[in-house]
C-alpha cells in the first residue's frame, strides 16, 4: 500500500491559549520549508483560545508571516471554531448535539479536545495528514539553521512501510508489517520535564518516585515500576541534535511526544483522543493505538525544546497544573485496562485494509468504565501524604485538593464514559466535516484590479453598506478614490462574480480623505490608505476578510508601501485590531465620519 501521491494537503497545527507570537513566526517557518522541500501544499492552522489583545498579537505575527501560495493559514479563535463544530454536528445527524459539543469544545483546558478539533478541521480541509506542535515549545538549531520535525513526518507518513524504509537510517520493521500505512512519525523533546514535577524530584527523590509511580498498574513488578519513575516526563535527554537518526518500527512510544508528532488520516479520522478536562495524559492515546494495533511507525531524533511558560511559575499556574497531574494519576483506573485491552487485541485491531476498528476500542472504554474506585482513592491518599510531606506549597495544594476528592473520582469515570461516546459519533463527524468543508477563500476568490464593469455593482454595495448610517459618498467621490490611485484599487471575485471590493490610496499617516470632497490629487506617500472595503452580503461571516486583507498588505509590500491605514467605522475597529492594525485615538478625523470612526493603522 502506499498513498504518497495523496499526501498533496497537509494540516501543521498550533493550538495555544497562551503568548506564542514567536513561536507562529517559527511554525510558519516550518511550513514554508515543507511546501518548498516536500512540494505540498500546508494548511497552517491555528486553534487560538487565548484572551483578545494576545489574539490580536497573534494576527499581526501570521499578517507577518511570508506570503507564499503554498502555505495558507487558518487562525480560528474560539468562537469561529464554535461555528465550525456547530455546523459538523449538525450535519452528522447527531441526536443530542450539546453534550458533543460540550466534549469538542468545553469550557476548561483539553489537550485532547482542541487536538480533537484539528483532527475535523484537517478532515474539512481535505488533508492527508496532521502534525501537532505546542506554544511552549521551540526547534532546535543546526548550525544556525532550525531543524525541522516535518522533514522525517512528509518522508513517511501514509506511505507503505516497505516504502517508508528508504527514507529512514534504521529499518528494524518485521516484514510481516511491511504492507501496512505508516501512521504515526514522532519525536520528543530537549529540556525541562513535560510534565511539571522537576521540583520535586530536587526537593526529595524519595517522594519523587512515590508520586510518580502512582501513574504504574498496581499489577507491575518493583523493577518494573523503578523503570516507568526512571523513564517518565524525560523526552530526549539533553544531548544537542548534531545528525539524524530514524526508525521505522512498531514504535517504542516512550520516546514521542504530542507537541512533536505527525498522524496519518486512516488513523486520526477513524479514532478520537480522549476529551478530558484539566488533565495531562490523555492526549496520547493514539500513540498506544499505534503500538498495539501493531503499525508501522517512525521514531526520530529531531527533538524539539520544552520549556516552560512563565504562567506555570504563579500561584494560579501551579494549583491548576497539579491539579491536572493528580486527575492524570486517577485517569490510570480506566486507561491501563484499556491499554491492556488493546495489547491483547493486537493485530484484531485492524480490518483486512490496516484500518482501526473504532468500535473495538470503545467497547474498551466503557467495560472499563466500572471500575473498583479504590484505587483510586489510594492514589489520593498518597498525594496527600506526599505533598505535606514537602511542605510549603506542596502542603497548600493538598488543602486545596481535600474538599475536591468526590468530584475528582466522579470526574475521571465520567471522562472515560464520554470517551466511549465520542468513539461512537466520531465516524458521522469526520464524514460530516467533509461535507461541510473549511471556508477556504483561497480557492474560489480571485483578487484583481477593478475594472469599469464593476463600477455599477461598487456603488450599489457601498450604498447597502453606509447610506443608513450616513457614511455613503456617492460615485462620483468613489470614482475620484480610485482615479488618483488605480493600482491600489481591487475588485473581490468568488466564484467568478462582484464580490466585494477595496478603495486605497497613497496618504499621509494620520490624516483620511474627507467622505464629503472628492479627491483631486494624489499624495506621494509610503502610507498606504484603505479607504473603502466592502464584501457582499452573501460572502459575510465566511472568512474572506483576512483573506483579502493580507493578500492587500502583500501587494502594498511589493508596491513599497511601509505602512497600511484605515478608519473603522460601525464597530469594525474589534476585527481590524485582531488583524494586528493599531488604534490611534489622537488622530481627528474628519466631522463626516461621525463620533464613533476610529483611526487604525499597521507597519508593513
Amino acid at each position: 500500500m502506499n498513498r504518497s501521491t495523496d499526501l498533496r494537503r497537509i494540516c501543521l497545527t498550533l493550538p495555544t491559549n497562551r503568548a506564542c507570537a514567536t513561536t507562529i513566526s517559527d511554525i510558519g517557518a516550518e511550513a514554508a520549508y515543507a511546501a518548498e522541500q516536500f512540494g505540498v501544499e500546508v494548511r497552517l492552522l491555528i486553534l487560538d483560545s487565548s484572551d483578545e489583545s494576545t489574539f490580536t498579537e497573534h494576527a499581526k505575527a501570521v499578517g507577518e508571516l511570508p506570503v507564499r501560495p503554498d502555505v495558507i493559514a487558518h487562525h480560528l479563535d474560539e468562537a469561529a471554531q464554535r461555528d465550525f463544530l456547530r455546523r459538523v454536528i449538525d450535519r452528522s445527524g447527531a441526536a443530542d448535539p450539546e453534550p458533543l459539543l460540550d466534549l469538542m469544545l468545553p469550557d476548561a483546558v483539553s489537550y485532547g479536545a482542541c487536538t480533537n478539533r484539528a483532527f475535523l478541521i484537517a478532515a474539512a480541509l481535505g488533508c492527508a495528514s496532521i502534525h501537532r506542535r505546542d506554544s511552549d515549545s521551540g526547534y532546535q538549531l543546526l548550525d544556525g539553521e532550525p531543524v525541522f520535525p516535518i522533514h522525517h513526518e512528509l518522508l513517511s507518513l501514509g506511505r507503505s512501510g516497505t516504502d517508508a524504509a528508504v527514507g529512514v537510517t534504521e529499518n528494524a520493521l518485521d516484514p510481516a508489517h511491511g504492507a501496512k500505512p505508516v501512521s504515526m512519525v514522532g519525536s520528543s523533546f530537549i529540556g525541562e520535564l513535560s510534565v511539571d514535577v522537576g521540583e520535586i524530584r530536587e526537593l526529595d527523590p524519595a517522594v519523587y518516585h512515590e508520586v510518580v509511580s502512582l501513574w504504574a498498574p498496581p499489577e507491575w513488578s518493583r523493577e518494573e515500576v523503578d523503570g516507568l519513575v526512571e523513564e517518565s516526563f524525560v523526552g530526549g535527554g539533553t544531548d544537542p541534535f548534531t545528525h539524524d537518526v530514524s526508525v521505522l518500527d512498531v514504535p517504542d512510544i516512550w520516546r514521542i511526544d504530542m507537541c512533536n508528532i505527525g498522524f496519518d488520516r486512516e488513523l486520526y479520522e477513524r479514532v478520537p483522543l480522549p476529551p478530558a478536562t484539566a488533565t495531562i495524559g490523555s492526549d496520547y492515546f493514539l500513540l498506544h493505538v499505534v503500538r498495539h494495533a501493531p503499525l508501522p511507525a517512525v521514531v526520530h531524533n529531531r527533538h524539539i525544546v520544552n520549556y516552560y511558560t512563565p504562567e506555570r511559575r504563579t500561584g494560579a499556574g501551579f494549583l491548576a497544573y497539579q491539579l491536572r497531574f493528580v486527575k492524570f494519576l486517577l485517569s490510570m483506573l480506566y486507561f491501563h485496562p484499556v491499554y491492556f485491552a488493546l495489547e491483547a487485541a493486537g493485530p484484531a485491531l485492524l480490518d483486512a485494509e490496516h484500518r482501526v476498528h473504532a468500535a473495538t476500542i470503545a467497547g474498551f472504554a466503557r467495560q472499563t468504565a466500572g471500575a473498583d474506585r479504590a484505587e483510586n482513592v489510594r492514589r489520593l491518599d498518597v498525594v496527600d501524604r506526599c505533598y505535606r510531606r514537602l511542605g510549603g506549597k506542596y502542603a497548600e495544594f493538598a488543602d486545596h485538593l481535600a474538599p475536591l476528592r468526590d468530584r475528582l473520582l466522579d470526574e475521571a469515570q465520567a471522562d472515560i464514559e464520554s470517551f466511549a461516546l465520542l468513539i461512537d459519533a466520531w465516524g458521522p463527524l469526520v464524514a460530516a466535516a467533509r461535507s461541510v468543508g473549511l471556508e477556504q477563500p483561497d480557492d474560489r476568490i480571485r483578487i484583481r484590479p477593478l475594472v469599469e464593469r464593476d463600477w455599477d455593482q461598487l456603488v450599489a454595495l457601498e450604498a447597502r453598506a453606509y447610506a443608513e448610517s450616513g457614511l455613503s459618498e456617492g460615485d462620483v467621490a468613489l470614482r475620484s478614490r480610485a482615479a488618483v490611485s488605480p493600482a491600489t484599487c481591487f475588485a473581490l471575485e468568488h466564484e467568478r462574480r462582484f464580490g466585494g471590493y477595496l478603495l486605497a490610496l497613497p496618504y499621509p499617516a494620520g490624516r483620511c480623505p474627507d467622505l464629503s470632497l472628492a479627491e483631486t490629487s494624489a499624495f506621494a506617500s509610503r502610507n498606504l490608505h484603505a479607504h473603502d472595503f466592502v464584501i457582499t452580503e452573501e460572502l459575510r461571516g465566511r472568512g474572506l476578510t483576512p483573506h483579502f486583507v493580507r493578500q492587500i498588505e502583500a501587494t502594498a509590500r511589493a508596491l513599497g508601501f511601509e505602512r497600511l491605514s484605515m478608519v473603522a467605522v460601525q464597530r469594525s475597529h474589534v476585527l481590524w485590531a485582531r488583524l494586528g492594525y493599531t488604534a490611534d485615538h489622537e488622530v481627528a478625523l474628519p466631522e463626516s465620519y461621525g463620533t464613533e470612526a476610529v483611526y487604525m493603522s499597521k507597519a508593513l
